[in-house]
């Protein structure tokens, strides 16, 4: 019996031995794979192109350290500035360049990682009070302003998206003379009312599919507007998460593939990526900002477009609601505006629908 337990042992031990091997070799490659070092830029043919550009800049921002990935295949190019969503949800250029939508082809692209969000963050904090729409807006200036002058072109395209539409009409609305051209998709319009009208569909399917958890779920926390900040915050996460299960799915990413964006990026640092993934992408700016995210009505805050306006928007986008999205683009006036409603399609169009999306650039966008 003692020598059957010695060798049950012995076993388990090799076992646990092996375990761990495995563990210090996968925590090995992800740490090679972490030495922020920005990925060249390769053209078709797989070559590096003279002109191209790969830079990653942690840098302050008006008082705040932030992340500037700026690619593309040459610096001739005009310069498009990507404006991400959430709040505190910033892009990962892996992702983009995955999906073949990252249009380092036609443009030298920056994605800019704001104050509160990023990897630039993980390393040097910056304080809660500093975090605000106000001082993204300043960042977000700061930030064009500096890619004028290093790819030395009078004027950028800006694209936002969702909470990024936000931050860059207000850009926009204060140094119109900074931009080409706007660029959204997950449009913000009347958010006080595209909440309402969230939480009204979420009821609604929820019901349709007897989803009785969801039900009691949404109940409980009562259809906005919500009395207190926290209330909200922890309302809109509620929301968000059965909405994303009614909404159409046209992503087909695997667990294998998602955990190989991720950790096998080397433009990413080794904390930052298991934070990543432990956050689901978002940074603690998150539920700092959405008590004034939820306020924002553009209908009154920019009537007006100085600058052309280019809207793609998916027709059973139930965060920023498709059918206020339609009446503010009707709404405006802009020197040239043009939008593109796609079917069965939800929030995030370069993802779901990356062929059109790139096709809409060629297409409509750089054709004006």
């Amino acid at each position: 019996m003692k020598a059957i337990l010695k060798k049950t042992l012995r076993f388990l031990l090799w076992i646990l031995g092996v375990f761990v091997l495995l563990i210090g070799i996968l925590l090995a490659v992800i740490l090679i794979n972490s030495g922020e070092k920005p990925e060249p830029v390769v053209d078709k043919n797989g070559k590096v192109p003279p002109n191209s550009i790969a830079l990653i800049k942690d840098t302050i921002i008006n008082g705040a350290m932030q992340r500037l990935t700026i690619r593309g295949q040459d610096i001739n190019n005009p310069v498009l500035l990507r404006v991400h969503g959430g709040p505190g949800q910033p892009h990962a250029p892996q992702a983009f360049r995955s999906e073949g939508i990252d249009l380092e082809d036609l443009f030298t692209v920056c994605y800019w990682d704001q104050r509160g969000a990023g990897p630039a963050y993980f390393k040097e904090k910056t304080p809660d009070s500093l975090i605000n729409k106000e001082t993204i807006i300043q960042d977000g200036l700061s930030v064009t302003q500096y890619l004028r002058e290093k790819l030395k072109k009078d004027k950028v395209y800006v694209e936002g998206a969702s909470w990024g539409t936000v931050i860059s009409a207000m850009m926009i609305k204060e140094k119109p003379e900074y931009f080409e051209a706007y660029i959204g998709q997950g449009q913000v319009s009347d958010n006080p009312k595209s909440e309402i009208l969230s939480y009204n569909y979420a009821m609604e399917q929820s019901i349709k599919n007897k989803d009785t958890l969801a039900v009691t779920h949404l109940k409980k926390i009562g259809a906005p507007p919500y009395s207190t900040i926290e209330a909200g915050n922890e309302a809109v996460q509620v929301q968000r998460r059965i909405v994303s299960r009614y909404m159409p799915k046209n992503t087909d990413y695997s667990m294998t593939s998602i955990l190989k964006l991720i950790f096998l990026y080397e433009g990413w640092p080794f904390g930052y990526k298991f934070n990543y993934f432990n956050s689901g992408g978002y940074g603690p700016a998150a539920p700092l900002l959405w008590p004034e995210a939820v306020q924002v009505n553009l209908f009154e805050e920019m009537p007006e477009w100085p600058i052309p306006v280019y809207m793609m928007q998916g027709d059973s986008d139930h965060f920023t609601e498709t059918s206020l999205a339609i009446a503010y683009f009707d709404s405006i006036k802009a020197p040239y505006k043009k939008m593109k409603v796609f079917e069965n399609t939800g929030h995030v169009i370069f993802f779901e629908r990356p062929k059109e999306y790139r096709e809409f650039y060629l297409n409509e966008v750089l054709k004006n």
